[in-house]
């Protein structure tokens, strides 16, 4: 060993190893520090969406309820008498019945197109809608 290191020059291999030491620790530093910091900014908008999303479903709650009274038959006929509109609901001889289309339809008007073992089956009634004219 030497016993005079005071003489001895820095080698750049030794500087290099140090500096880069340094600076990764110091990056890894910064990392670690910006992404606790990123978390704690998606936690804040996180607890304000949950926020708004209760508040929105709340409103719509509220607007469901009052959607349903305002199409509620009570209130239109109260409505139609304030406004004295002469509304009333259709005789049973001004409304016409209508057969809906469907499966049983087939059935019952497409004999042919449905196979032997179905033919011999009792269709279904078929589904009818009500219809007002004037």
């Amino acid at each position: 060993m030497r016993s005079n290191r005071k003489r001895e020059s820095l080698r750049f291999g030794n500087v290099a190893k140090s500096l880069i030491t340094c600076l990764s620790i110091a990056a890894i530093g910064v990392g670690y520090v910006w992404q606790k910091n990123q978390i704690y900014r998606l936690g804040d908008e996180i607890k304000k969406r949950e926020t708004a999303l209760t508040a929105t479903e709340k409103r719509n709650t509220m607007l469901a309820a009052q959607l349903a009274q305002l199409k509620s038959p009570v209130y239109l006929e109260a409505r139609c008498q304030q406004a004295n509109l002469g509304l009333v609901a259709p005789k049973e001889t001004q409304t016409i019945r209508l057969l809906e289309p469907g499966p049983e339809w087939d059935a019952r008007f497409l004999p042919a197109v449905q196979p032997a073992a179905q033919k011999t089956a009792k269709p279904a009634k078929p589904a009818t809608k009500v219809v007002a004219s004037r």
